[in-house]
């Protein structure tokens, strides 16, 4: 082989190797995308439930106008699933905050739940 046709091998293979690195960081950031719209989708669920126990008496086992005593059972929420693990971190008469906390290496993320907002906390 001459040695125009070992450096263009060599020229093709950094460019394939470069091109290799780039897809397996676009992925990686695609999947992460991905876990957290998940996480976010189980909060929203949540949070729409915990909005109904909030209206709900609590003679029927709702909160009678309080976020006060709420629990994950309250709003059909396990403390961890294959994404994430749940905590109420506070819960107060008119809101409740529930933290995701991710099993990849994503940044944790809050949800402030009103009767009538949900307002997005990130920690980094």
């Amino acid at each position: 082989m001459g040695q125009q046709q070992i450096m263009l091998m060599l020229v093709l293979v950094v460019i394939v190797g470069i091109i290799t690195i780039l897809a397996i960081d676009t992925f990686t950031i695609s999947r992460n995308e991905g876990i957290k719209d998940i996480i976010r989708q189980d909060v929203m669920e949540a949070a729409t439930l915990g909005q109904m126990y909030y209206k709900k008496s609590s003679i029927y086992g709702g909160g009678g106008n309080s976020f006060k005593n709420i629990t994950l059972f309250d709003i059909q929420l396990d403390s961890s699933n294959v994404t994430s693990e749940f905590v109420i971190t506070e819960a107060q008469a008119n809101y409740f905050k529930l933290k995701a906390i991710p099993f990849e290496d994503i940044s944790s993320f809050t949800a402030i739940v009103y009767i009538d907002k949900i307002v997005w906390e990130t920690h980094e």
